[in-house]
């Protein structure tokens, strides 16, 4: 590696230059990267869940909610309110792609008599009532129709939507920007204008994705600067460093563009979280640069004197780092497999950027006149040096206070909840979750539950026994919290009871297979519309259910209750299956809590062993684990007595602090065991490592903390944890290498220490 490093710093311009042409290369790609904020691509297709949803939508077209909420506290029943409603209706159906839109004014609604039957809309030609008489008329028919109330207008009069049916071709991301336009014209007192649905929310998620670039990406390179500024106070000692974690976000997102992986809710904020991992390996190098300068070597020696002393520790902290992000790809949501392997590419390229760019650099740049940062003296290095006093003398002290502290967050573990509503990642005041707010408080509920009901032959919905364990499971459903349920069931029974003058005794299911038939054929005969309440030739139908957010343990414990239902009640020919978003979720929560397990062994088990096969031993491997488990647990434990769930973003704390925070524990075993095999005794060769590794690590971590601190700024509730975690996390694992670390060094006295023969792989660090 010597020549490598000698032909580096012998040819900095040509070596720059392909860097640059590199770098350039990449960066004509990043226009090409696309933002995909659709929740339904974060999971694999291949799960069961997913592919029976799909099979549904294949079946009865999509049910995805896309609707315009519209709020009155006196209630929409006058005439200002719905011509409002009119105007946006009549607005939604001329855009493109819009395939059908319905609201209060076109409602089906069902009148009859003992002779006849009428299905037509809510309001006489879909016009607004002009007199107060047409007015209450048009509400008492409204509020009488069971397919109306709870779905299109509330039980309580105070609010309306209007739902848009996309057709399969339109571009939805492109239809919700127009129907936001349209909204904000109408969004005026005392009407309160909300969109729910996910064309809407893919389109909030992007724009707040893009906000928050715009002040996170700022903010983590101030960030960084200052950091980098108090750390070396030179010009170079800033830009170098810099310049590597730059270079690194351009070749990894022009990886991505490559590879057609888009810019997700996690992803997009792959740039800053980048940045502040990047410098790493550069504060060490310069830190190391600059103390063999300081000692009088003249520039060339000196860099390659760095090299030599850093380079294994340098891959061996790179490696780790990146296992950490890559034991990730054992997650079970696409976009957390994405952000980890695209970061741990950036690790890399940071890595060999550090070893290549960097040298080549301070190859080209002349030495600065006066001191370099080799020194010794000031705030940091006496406060560093209060660790040593204290490792010294009360060691003991400091492994029991240790375990105690362990322990006692420890036990807190079983209190941790993982949550994988949207409600969690977004956060209550995104204007996605007050629209669903709105239908949680005023209708039935946002979440959705579908069951399919399969009778396996022609006409068998018609069939009265059949309809009426459908409506003994709606009957079931709504006794476990679901608030609001429809099927066939309904609509047969609701044309019963109408054509039986209204009298409400016939809302029953008819005994006569002929007569539910008839009413039936008379229903479509009058323009009725029975949607994805059954397919054409009535072999099979949807029941769909409405019901709030509760949480994800509340929905996971409602599935199985219904899942036990229907393995109960729907056996032999007749099919029931579950084939909604609430399925999905609840596999979701499962799978979540396996994979974390996964990525969480994953990331300590490849960790330990690349630190014990790059320092060859096995101690040394299991001594850097030690404050790496207290700081995962430690972690778990904040988020388990403050009540902050696993979510998305959180649940990539304990790999990510594991594979990054093992670097503080691989500088500081790896400087000591050289300042101990250069006959130091435990006190100098701890005061050594401390004055000259320690600043390194200071500034390593507070340029982390700092950077991952800032996505506390997020709009995104659980990216603002997962930031808040990780820096807490990068704070409590370099305590624990400035204090766990060294009293377990210098009280078991390790034999790797002095052992020479094995040790010839593992490289010494500053």
């Amino acid at each position: 590696m010597r020549r490598f490093f000698e032909w580096i710093v012998d040819h900095p311009y040509l070596t720059i230059s392909v860097i640059l042409l590199i770098t350039l290369g990449f960066l004509a790609f990043i226009p090409r990267l696309r933002v995909d904020t659709d929740f339904s691509h974060y999971i694999d297709k291949s799960d069961p869940t997913v592919a029976a949803m799909e099979r549904a939508e294949d079946r009865y077209g999509s049910q995805e909610l896309f609707l315009v909420a519209v709020e009155n506290e006196n209630g929409i029943f006058n005439k200002e309110t719905l011509e409002k409603i009119s105007a946006m209706q009549e607005a939604f159906e001329g855009l493109r792609g819009v395939d059908e839109v319905t609201g209060p004014l076109n409602a089906q609604v069902i009148t009859g008599t003992a002779t006849t039957l009428a299905v037509g809309p809510a309001a006489v030609g879909e016009a607004v009532p002009e007199t107060p008489e047409e007015m209450e008329t048009y509400r008492e028919r409204v509020m009488a129709s069971n397919t109306v109330v709870d779905y299109i207008v509330s039980s309580d009069g105070k609010a309306a939507v209007i739902s848009i049916k996309l057709k399969t071709d339109a571009d939805e991301v492109e239809i919700a920007k127009e129907v936001a336009t349209i909204v904000e014209e109408y969004d005026t007192p005392p009407d309160r204008i909300y969109i729910i649905g996910l064309p809407y929310m893919n389109l909030v998620l992007a724009e707040s994705m893009g906000k928050d670039l715009k002040i996170l990406l700022p903010l983590v390179i101030l960030m960084i600067v200052l950091v980098l500024y108090l750390g070396f106070q030179t010009l170079r000692g800033v830009v170098l460093p810099l310049l590597v974690v730059s270079f690194s976000v351009v070749w990894s997102l022009g990886l991505m563009a490559i590879f057609n992986a888009p810019v997700t809710i996690i992803s997009f904020v792959l740039p800053v979280i980048l940045m502040a991992i990047g410098i790493a390996d550069g504060i060490h190098i310069l830190n190391r640069y600059n103390e063999e300068m300081a000692k009088g070597l003249l520039k060339r020696e000196a860099i390659l004197k760095t090299l030599k002393e850093m380079r294994g520790a340098v891959v061996m902290t790179s490696l780790t780092t990146m296992g950490g992000f890559l034991a990730l790809l054992n997650s079970y949501l696409i976009p957390q497999r994405q952000f980890g392997l695209f970061t741990a590419v950036g690790v890399l390229v940071a890595m060999i950027l550090s070893l290549v760019l960097i040298p080549a650099l301070l190859a080209v740049l002349r030495v600065p006149r006066g001191k370099l940062h080799g020194k010794t003296d000031g705030i940091l290095t006496r406060t560093l040096s209060g660790f040593e006093r204290v490792i010294l003398s009360h060691r003991r002290i400091v492994l029991v206070g240790s375990v105690v502290l362990f322990l006692a967050f420890l036990a807190g573990l079983p209190l941790l909840k993982i949550e994988t509503s949207q409600v969690e990642y977004l956060g209550e005041k995104n204007p996605v979750m007050q629209a669903i707010d709105v239908m949680d408080r005023r209708f039935s509920g946002s979440e959705q539950m579908m069951v399919e009901i399969d009778t396996g032959r022609r006409d068998g919905l018609k069939d009265p026994v059949v309809l009426n364990k459908i409506v003994a499971l709606q009957e079931f459903l709504k006794e476990k919290g679901v608030r609001k349920t429809t099927s066939l069931a309904d609509m047969v029974r609701e044309v019963n009871q109408k054509f039986h003058a209204d009298d409400p005794t016939y809302y029953v299911i008819p005994q006569d297979r002929k007569l539910v038939s008839q009413l039936l054929l008379l229903f479509t005969f009058q323009g009725g519309n029975l949607g994805s309440m059954a397919l054409g030739d009535f072999s099979a139908g949807e029941v769909m259910g409405l019901y709030t957010m509760a949480g994800s343990a509340k929905q996971v414990q409602l599935v199985q209750e219904v899942q036990a239902y229907l393995d109960e009640h729907f056996t032999g020919a007749i099919r029931a299956e579950m084939v909604g978003p609430a399925q999905v979720q609840s596999s979701l929560y499962s799978r979540i809590a396996k994979s974390q397990i996964t990525s969480l062994g994953t990331s300590i088990l490849a960790a330990g062993l690349i630190v014990t096969l790059l320092m060859g031993s096995v101690v040394a491997g299991s001594i850097s684990l030690i404050p790496l488990i207290l700081t995962v647990v430690i972690s778990f434990g904040v988020m388990a007595y403050s009540g902050t769930p696993l979510n998305m973003a959180t649940l990539m704390v304990s790999s990510i602090a594991i594979g990054i925070g093992i670097d503080y524990g691989i500088h500081f075993i790896s400087r000591f065991r050289q300042e101990v095999r250069m006959g130091k005794d435990e006190g100098q060769a701890l005061q050594a490592t401390i004055q000259m590794t320690g600043r390194g690590i200071a500034y390593n971590a507070l340029a982390l903390a700092l950077g991952f601190g800032v996505l506390i700024f997020s709009s995104f509730k659980g990216m603002s944890s997962f930031g808040l975690l990780i820096a807490m996390a990068m704070v409590i694992s370099a305590l624990s290498a400035f204090t766990v670390i060294p009293a377990i060094l210098v009280t078991f006295k390790p034999r790797f220490l002095t052992r020479i023969k094995r040790a010839g792989k593992g490289k010494q660090v500053s």
